[in-house]
């Protein structure tokens, strides 16, 4: 049985992504480039490799794999709403500098 590449390949890049995130502190963001360059590399190496899908290794590095991107996705989409949340924060100061730029020509 072969390994499921597609997945891993998609766990990489989220893990590339969030090792280019500003929104990261430092130390996290070469934490997930770490992890990346050596899923990376393991990934190659998985490539052509066939496994006994009934083997226990086999099932828990899938099941490890799954459970990983998922939680990988759900940080990505919430490091998004974040990312979202302060473009709302810079949207709102500008329409309370609107308003106060009004409120002083009434006030005037």
């Amino acid at each position: 049985m072969l390994f499921d590449t597609q997945t891993l390949t998609r766990l990489v890049e989220r893990c590339f992504d969030l090792s280019m995130s500003g929104a990261l502190p430092a130390e996290t963001r070469a934490q997930y480039h770490t992890q990346a360059k050596r899923l990376r590399e393991l990934l190659l190496h998985l490539l052509g490799a066939r496994f006994d899908a009934n083997s226990a290794e086999f099932k828990q590095a899938t099941d490890a794999m799954h459970n990983t991107n998922h939680a990988l996705a759900e940080a990505a989409e919430d490091l998004e709403k974040i990312t979202q949340a302060v473009g709302r924060l810079t949207e709102l100061a500008g329409y309370l500098d609107k308003a106060l730029g009004v409120a002083g020509r009434v006030l005037s």
